[in-house]
């Protein structure tokens, strides 16, 4: 057992680490290092974060990551952690200003009951701490006693906790649930309605109509805040792709040769599969792929591996994923079908350090020798491609050609028109790529040349619209004076008229051949069972309801959720609270932000 709390322990340890980083408030030196405006990424009302306590941070939220998800960490998700360090050193300085402000304290004996009484979700998980399968306190007080997990990392986090959760509750004190709220809630889910109903939807009529150069116009001008823009920037590149030189291929061959005069002094093959492969799932299986069909692998692989007797060494076998060492163990037939067990070693080429190091320095030496002799004259002397991505904004966070990069985004919208960037890495690490920015083009209106195929889209939809409008009120009299809603649509000569029945649906949920339109919902809902609409006018066209069905309240059912749709309610309201009262203090404080000139984003 002792063995097993050393693991919880490194597993808390790692716990409270990132609770450090993605806690909302968190101790940090009330003496901040101001430094340089060179070194300052940004300020909170006069308290500044440098650029060395910045990469301190993140440095330790990467090894938190790492030992949390074991495995590389993607680019998307080291800029969430470096946007995530940011927002939280500005709430850390609004938050403890506040807290300075309403007197928020923490005593030593509410850290020492919250940490008694409400014990983190890693003890509660673990096993050597439950009684079939339940978490039991009295083994929770009794792995008090042990040293070998960090109690003062634990209680520093409670220390961290408490006033954040005073403070939250002296903000959110007032909010309240009224009855009327839960039962609307418990009703939006739980009380279902069945429909017949008429559509004469818009699209049916959009064939054939035009749109005039004076109701383009028209509509382009009443409508010109649709076609709002913030600036775009257009940047070329040019691309370095990182590809294995002759020297790393030879290495990955030295490799399996190695292996094999390993495996003919008597080495065990799947020993050996855990030193070199690189097949994801090598921890697991050790190499041992079990038995498979011909179809189950790559075909290389397959015609390998079924080509060789038991015994054989086979290799190495070029397939997508790599270089494959394949030892067959052995053959059957099973229900009629060739099986083959056998092991792998993986091992895939990669560019070296050397080759590494060769196209970092051609991508260095062009983007240097741009910015001195000019972007086209080096581009032309060195013969190289130049791509563009095309017009795009900041707030997409999107690059065409390029994916998703905060730092390239940055760079893009802070530099100036001919400015040329340093060396990123793209494409997953695959390729090095300098940047230059082509044009810029000034947030306003979208030129109608640009958009014109939206607004006449638009036109000819809401022409439609008006069609399947003056369509629909044909039939209004007969809805009215009771006739069958099947006979009306049957009496349809144009064909245009739909009928159909819904199945059982709640107020909230979105209706199989109707689609999510609120309308739609809630006039069913207003209804009384028989009773017939007027005609509902919606963005997708014109319908006619007949209320067939409406399941009844079921008191029951609703006072054994109530207090759980209260509790919902409630936290979504003070959650919704507290964030607003968070973005208005935002708004309200002096924030500096720097962090483009270090291209942190």
């Amino acid at each position: 057992m002792m063995t097993k709390m050393r693991q919880m322990s490194k597993w808390i340890f790692i716990l409270v680490g990132l609770a450090f980083v993605a806690l909302i408030v968190f101790e940090w030196g009330a003496d901040v290092n101001r430094g340089g405006g060179d070194t300052t990424i940004g300020e909170v009302n006069g308290q500044a974060l440098s650029i060395q306590e910045f990469q301190d941070m993140y440095r330790q939220a990467l090894e938190n990551e790492r030992s949390r998800t074991k495995g590389e960490i993607s680019e998307q998700r080291t800029q969430q952690l470096r946007e995530q360090i940011w927002e939280q050193f500005v709430q850390r300085v609004l938050f403890q200003e506040q807290m300075e402000k309403l007197g928020i304290t923490v005593s030593d004996s509410e850290v020492v009951y919250q940490v008694i009484n409400h014990p983190l979700d890693d003890f509660k998980k673990n096993p050597q701490l439950q009684t079939n399968g339940v978490f039991d306190p009295k083994k929770y007080r009794a792995a008090m006693s042990n040293p070998n997990i960090p109690w003062g990392q634990i209680e520093a986090y409670y220390r961290q906790q408490i006033p954040f959760q005073k403070l939250q509750t002296l903000i959110t004190a007032t909010v309240r649930v009224s009855e009327s709220e839960i039962k609307n809630a418990f009703i939006a889910k739980n009380v279902k309605a069945k429909v017949e109903y008429l559509a004469v939807l818009a699209s049916r009529f959009k064939q054939g109509i035009k749109a005039s150069d004076e109701e383009i116009q028209s509509w382009y001008e009443a409508h010109q805040e649709d076609y709002k823009r913030d600036e775009n920037r257009n940047l070329a590149y040019v691309m370095f792709d990182i590809t294995p030189s002759h020297a790393d291929s030879q290495s990955v061959f030295n490799d399996f040769d190695k292996i094999k005069e390993r495996l003919s002094m008597g080495e065990d093959f799947n020993v050996l599969a855990l030193e070199y492969s690189e097949d994801p799932t090598v921890r697991q299986n050790r190499g041992d792929l079990g038995w498979f069909d011909h179809k189950t692998m790559v075909k290389p692989f397959a015609d390998a591996a079924f080509a060789a007797r038991p015994g054989d060494l086979v290799g190495p076998v070029k397939t997508q994923y790599g270089y494959h060492l394949i030892k067959v163990e052995g053959r059957k037939k099973e229900d009629g079908v060739e099986k083959v067990k056998a092991s792998h070693i993986l091992i895939k080429i990669t560019p070296g350090p050397s080759t590494l190091a060769e196209v970092e320095d051609r991508a260095r030496l062009f983007a240097e020798d741009a910015r001195t002799n000019g972007w086209d004259e080096t581009v032309r002397t060195n013969g190289y491609t130049v791509k563009t991505t095309g017009y795009f904004e900041e707030k997409s966070g999107f690059i065409p050609g390029i994916g998703r990069n905060a730092a390239i985004m940055a760079f893009a919208f802070s530099a100036k028109q001919g400015d040329v960037s340093t060396i990123y890495t793209v494409r997953n690490g695959n390729a090095y790529a300098v940047f230059m920015v082509k044009e810029i083009v000034p947030a306003g209106i979208k030129p109608l040349e640009d958009v014109k195929a939206l607004v006449t889209n638009q036109v000819q939809f809401e022409k439609a619209r008006e069609k399947a409008r003056a369509y629909a009120r044909r039939f209004e009299g007969d809805v009215k004076r009771g006739k069958a809603f099947k006979a009306i649509a049957e009496s349809d000569t144009g064909k245009i008229v739909k009928y159909d029945v819904t199945r059982m649906f709640a107020l909230d949920e979105t209706v199989p051949g109707v689609g999510r339109i609120p309308e739609f919902n809630a006039t069913a809902f207003k209804l009384e069972p028989g009773q017939t609409s007027d005609m509902i006018d919606t963005n997708t066209g014109m319908f006619f309801q007949k209320l067939l069905e409406k399941t009844a309240f079921d008191s029951s059912a609703y006072n054994a959720q109530k207090e759980l749709i209260r509790q919902r309610l409630l936290n979504e309201k003070r959650n919704a609270v507290f964030t607003k009262w968070y973005q208005q203090l935002k708004e309200n404080a002096d924030i500096v932000d720097n962090r483009k000139k270090f291209n942190i984003f």
